[in-house]
C-alpha cells in the first residue's frame, strides 16, 4: 500500500490544518469587514461574497477532507471527503489557487496587517499542509491519469458561474477575468492558461502517487 508510515503525524496534520482553516476563514472574514462595507456588504452578505471567492470554496472542502479523516462517524459528507479521488482532486485544487493567486492576483488590494496574515494562511501555508497530508494519505496508487477529467469538472463548473455572473453584473470578482478591462480575447487565453496549469498540476499528482506506490511496493535490497 502507498502512502504515510506516519499515520500519527497524517492525524496531526488533519488536526492543525482544521484548525488553520477555521483560523484563517474566520479572520478573513473578521479583518475583510472593512473592504465589504465598501462593497455595500453588511454580515450577511459578506458572509456569502465571501462563498464566491474559490478559496474560500476550496479551503471549506478542505476542512471537509481533514474532518473525514478525524470523524469517527460516518455520514454521506464523510464518505464522500474520505474518497481517495476526491481528496486527490482538491490537492490539486488548492495548488492551483496558490500558484494563481502568487502569480497573476496577488498584490491587487492594500491590505492591513491583519489581512495580510489571513491571507498568507488561505494562500500559503493551507496550500503547503494540505499537501503534506496528501503526501501521507495511503491508497494513492488508485489514482489514474483517467481521473483528470473528473478533478477538473469542478474548477469548470465554478468559472462557468462567476463569468455567467460577471457577464450579467459587469462585475468580476478576479481581475484575470476581467472581460469589460481585458477583453474577451485576452481572459480566453487567461482561461486556458489557468486551466492548462490545472491539467499539469493533476498529472504531476498522479505521477507522484505512482512513484510513491512503486517506491513503497519495491522489493528491500
Amino acid at each position: 500500500m502507498s502512502g504515510s508510515s506516519h499515520p500519527e503525524f497524517a492525524q496531526w496534520l488533519a488536526r492543525f490544518g482544521l484548525v488553520l482553516g477555521i483560523v484563517a476563514i474566520a479572520g478573513q472574514y473578521i479583518f475583510f469587514q472593512p473592504l465589504f462595507r465598501q462593497m455595500g456588504l453588511g454580515l450577511i452578505g459578506s458572509a456569502f461574497g465571501m462563498l464566491m471567492y474559490l478559496t474560500i470554496l476550496t479551503n471549506l472542502m478542505l476542512l471537509a477532507a481533514y474532518w473525514s479523516s478525524l470523524a469517527k462517524g460516518r455520514g454521506k459528507i464523510a464518505a464522500f471527503f474520505s474518497q481517495t479521488g476526491v481528496r486527490s482532486a482538491l490537492a490539486a485544487h488548492i495548488a492551483l489557487v496558490a500558484i494563481v493567486y502568487v502569480t497573476a492576483i496577488r498584490g491587487q488590494l492594500a491590505l492591513t496587517p491583519a489581512m495580510l496574515v489571513t491571507d498568507a494562511l488561505l494562500h500559503y501555508l493551507a496550500p503547503v499542509v494540505y499537501l503534506a497530508w496528501w503526501w501521507q494519505l495511503s491508497g494513492k496508487c488508485a489514482v489514474n491519469y483517467s481521473d483528470i477529467p473528473r478533478w477538473m469538472a469542478w474548477p469548470a463548473i465554478y468559472l462557468g458561474v462567476i463569468m455567467m455572473a460577471g457577464l450579467t453584473t459587469g462585475a468580476f470578482i478576479y481581475p484575470i477575468f476581467d472581460v469589460s478591462r481585458l477583453g474577451a480575447a485576452i481572459v480566453a487565453i487567461n482561461i486556458t492558461l489557468v486551466f492548462c496549469l490545472l491539467a499539469l498540476i493533476c498529472a504531476g499528482l498522479v505521477f507522484v502517487a505512482k512513484a510513491q506506490s512503486a517506491n513503497t511496493n519495491a522489493p528491500a535490497r
